[in-house]
């Protein structure tokens, strides 16, 4: 059963073919129209749509409205998205997402609805098999898991990798330096693991470090942006997220809800070592991080004394 969430995922071309019996003949013609020119038909004004397929401006905005769209300007935003899902690089998708004119309240509108969608489309196409099977990897594997991401989603895997440090043992997070992982690689064992990401543009070196994990024996998990991602082929599980974008940069609010979900499942796996552990690191803290000098004042109970 798909959540309220799930059910605004679907793009334009599902919503016209589960539509389509409920249409009027002109709407019927603008859909097929937009069926053979879709995303890109979808980048012009309604205006200039209903001009280009020979109807109305009228019957544009009543159609969207058939389809489950708030406005045409929602429709258009799932268009950009869809256009620069094709667009490797930032500079090609720059033209599509800042060439027209926007107010920064639209900016605002814009990624809150690009984010949302992200997160609602990465749920509905989740592969739980996949989520579950990385999940009980790294929950009751006793190897060692290593997080390895390059360039973009470095921010995304240091957040994972400290929080399943917290989760259980034997974290470590493999940098985008060359040296810090060939020095890794020398001890890899079949009982470790590999998380890594997969994010456009794709690097060779993660590829290079899966093969070499897959060559010891070890398994390799991976979160993706696309099934033609080069380490889909070399993972033994992935899950893939969704991350246009308003802007020309890539979002990486579905990595970090799937990264989010990874780690709460792997804590309700493992909720009494977890529990144990976050004890410990409360008690490590009051030890501590207690006595470092915040913003130049020192510890509590030191002021004023004498060298």
């Amino acid at each position: 059963m798909k959540s309220s969430l799930q059910s605004s995922t679907a793009l334009l071309t599902e919503r016209l073919a589960r539509q389509g019996g409920e249409l009027t003949a002109s709407e019927r013609a603008l859909a097929e129209a937009l069926g053979r020119d879709y995303p890109h038909a979808l980048l012009e004004s309604a205006t200039a749509l209903a001009a280009r397929t020979g109807t109305s401006a009228s019957t544009v905005v009543r159609l969207f409205a058939k389809l489950g769209y708030a406005s045409y300007a929602e429709a258009q935003r799932e268009a950009r998205g869809e256009v620069t899902a094709l667009l490797q690089t930032a500079g090609q998708r720059a033209p599509v997402t800042i060439g027209t004119e926007r107010s920064l309240q639209q900016c605002v509108d814009d990624a809150l609805l690009h984010d949302q969608h992200n997160i609602a489309a990465t749920r509905d196409r989740l592969d739980m098999a996949a989520f579950e099977a990385i999940v009980a990897r790294i929950a009751q594997s006793r190897g060692r898991v290593f997080v390895l991401a390059q360039i973009n989603s470095a921010p995304v895997a240091a957040w994972l990798a400290l929080h399943l440090n917290m989760c259980r043992p034997g974290v470590h997070e493999l940098g985008a330096g060359a040296v810090a992982a060939t020095d890794q690689l020398l001890w890899i064992q079949p009982e470790d693991t590999l998380l890594v990401f997969s994010i456009r543009r794709y690097a060779s070196g993660p590829v290079k470090v899966a093969q070499r994990f897959r060559d010891a024996g070890a398994q390799v998990l991976a979160i993706i942006d696309s099934n033609a991602a080069p380490l889909a082929a070399l993972a033994h599980h992935r899950v893939q997220v969704r991350i246009s974008n308003a802007s020309p940069f890539d979002s990486y609010t579905a990595a970090f809800f799937v990264c989010n979900a990874l780690v709460s499942a792997v804590a309700q796996l493992r909720h009494e070592a977890v529990s144990e552990a976050l004890k410990r690191r409360d008690d490590l803290w009051k030890d501590v991080e207690a006595q470092l000098i915040v913003e130049g004042h020192p510890p509590a109970g030191r002021r004023g004394s004498k060298r």
